[in-house]
Order: C-alpha cells, then structure tokens, then sequence
C-alpha cells in the first residue's frame, strides 16, 4: 500500500453490539479514556475510533484485530506497536476518520463545518492565513456564518491540526510557524464536513 489511504465510519451506522464488541477489544487506558467522558456520542466516537483503527490495521498488516497493538508516544501520537504501517485519527460531528500508510508518517483533521467565532482563528492563523480566510477586511467579536468563509476558515484549521498529528508535535508548539499550503495536503469538502489528510513525504 504505497498510496495514504482514507477511511471514515459514522456512528449512527454502528449498532449496540458492534460497540459493546468493540470496546472490549480497546486497552484498559482507552476504555478509561472512554468511560472518563460525559456524552455518549462522546464515548461512542472513541470507541468507533478504535474500532476503525483495528480493523484497517488488520486488513493492512495481516494481525488480528484482537491482537493489534496500539500505543502513544509521549506528545500522544499514537502508533501501531507490532506492526508496520502509520496512522492517524480524528472525529468531529458523528463522524471518524482515519489515514493510513505503510511507507510515511501521515496526520488527518476531520471538522465539522459550522458558524465559528472569528477570534479564534487569531490563536493559530498566521497573516498568510488570515487574508486567506477573510481576505483585507478581517472580522472583529463576530461568528462567521458565511459558507464560503466558513469552508476556507476550516480548510486552514485541518491543515494545521493535520501537520501536527503527522510530526507529532503539541498543537501549541508550532501552529503559528507555518501557514496553510494547499499544495502539501489533500483537503475534501463532502457531507458538512472538512477532511485534510497531509503526508511526511510532502514535507
């Protein structure tokens, strides 16, 4: 499998036993993980998250689902312990995604699109990605509501969430040292979501 390959899995499709089977194939820190959280989409999301992990893993290395590995580094990137092939997950809405590759490191963001406060893209964007966004005229102590703004204002918050999954770094380290490059990630608008998957061999 040279190529990064991309799966998704909705929650709403899960049924009762496939997450009861699920969440006792996860390791004891997960399920603690999993239990520790308060909404049940929650907890559904991180054991769907696990679920797909195990199972592309499986399909892809040839270890049983039951018997694939998965630990963190200690930035809490995780990684495939008895076995060859990157990963990477995230999940936002009622939706998990998850990249695989058998060659590179590899991050993916998954987000919801929706109406987002304007300030909050002045804690991650560099300039480059504010003009980007929102072209000269940057917003002030509003929501954006607009579609397209809303769609390029998550293009540039998956990219970034994106590279630091694939290094492996902290989100607060670095994410206002590099800007959006369309060019290093592929990015997909589908079903009210945004998907950027991005590849260490593009870097």
């Amino acid at each position: 499998m040279k190529e990064t390959k991309v799966f998704k899995i909705n929650i709403e499709e899960i049924s009762c036993s496939e997450f009861n089977a699920a969440y006792f194939l996860m390791s004891e820190e997960r399920k603690k993980r999993c239990d520790a959280y308060n909404r049940e989409t929650d907890k559904k999301l991180c054991i769907a998250a696990d679920m797909l992990i195990r199972r592309v893993l499986s399909e892809i290395t040839g270890i049983d689902s039951k018997a694939v590995c998965i630990s963190t580094t200690d930035t809490g990137k995780p990684y495939l312990e008895n076995g060859d092939c990157y990963f990477s997950v995230s999940h936002s809405g009622n939706t998990v995604a998850a990249a695989f590759s058998t060659e590179y490191s590899v991050g993916i963001d998954i987000e919801q699109l929706r109406p987002v406060k304007a300030a909050v893209a002045k804690h991650i964007f560099t300039r480059e990605d504010m003009f980007f966004v929102f072209g000269n005229e940057i917003p002030v102590g509003v929501t954006i509501s607009d579609p397209e703004v809303i769609e390029r204002f998550f293009r540039v918050w998956t990219y970034k969430e994106a590279v630091v999954k694939m290094t492996g770094e902290g989100i607060d380290d670095n994410i206002k040292n590099f800007s959006y490059s369309p060019d290093k990630c592929s990015c997909v608008i589908s079903d009210g979501y945004c998907i950027t998957t991005v590849v260490q061999n593009k870097f």
